[in-house]
């Protein structure tokens, strides 16, 4: 039997997204199952199509709402917006802990879910907490801008993506 293990990719850089899908789309051509649940990604709906065309195999969920990046980087300042978007990831990752429940995938890539850790939406010992539920066989990936020490000493694997020159 397969033996998951736990990947980090994370950075202030693009191509955290990419290289995790690369690996879900390996993943597929090795006959696994991904489940692929975004967390703070406001524009990348292009990229959501294309990958919807992947299903059954690879699927992908989005539990926020669509809204201008704008919008969400001043939540802190906006009670009602942040108890939105705090109820959206809070739904996003109960569906996750589903996932890893009923262990119906090879592959949980949680895209972004380290910036809700940075954010304050989610508790460090929330991702703990899931980790330590997953099944032998299950690799998680996790995203985002930071790397919080004690999900550190959780992974398997971890990747720092940083930009040697990037234009917008």
């Amino acid at each position: 039997m397969r033996q998951g293990q736990i990947s980090i990719y994370y950075g202030m850089g693009k191509g955290k997204t990419a290289v995790a899908v690369g690996r879900g789309m390996r993943a597929i051509g090795e006959e696994q199952r991904v489940v692929m649940i975004q967390f703070l990604d406001y524009h990348n709906s292009k990229e959501i199509a294309l990958l919807k065309k992947l299903e059954p195999d690879f699927r992908i969920f989005r539990f926020e709402k669509d809204r201008a990046a704008e919008d969400v980087q001043g939540a802190e300042n906006d009670e009602a917006l942040h108890k939105e978007i705090f109820n959206e990831i809070r739904n996003a990752f109960n569906f996750a802990k589903k996932i890893v429940d009923t262990g119906e995938c090879e592959m949980l890539l949680l895209d972004g879910i380290l910036e809700c850790v940075e954010k304050g939406y989610l508790q460090e010992s929330d991702l703990h907490e899931i980790i330590g539920k997953r099944p032998d066989f299950m690799d998680i990936i996790l995203t985002g801008t930071i790397l919080p020490t004690g999900i550190a000493e959780e992974a398997e694997n971890i990747y720092q993506l940083v930009a040697e020159k990037e234009k917008e």
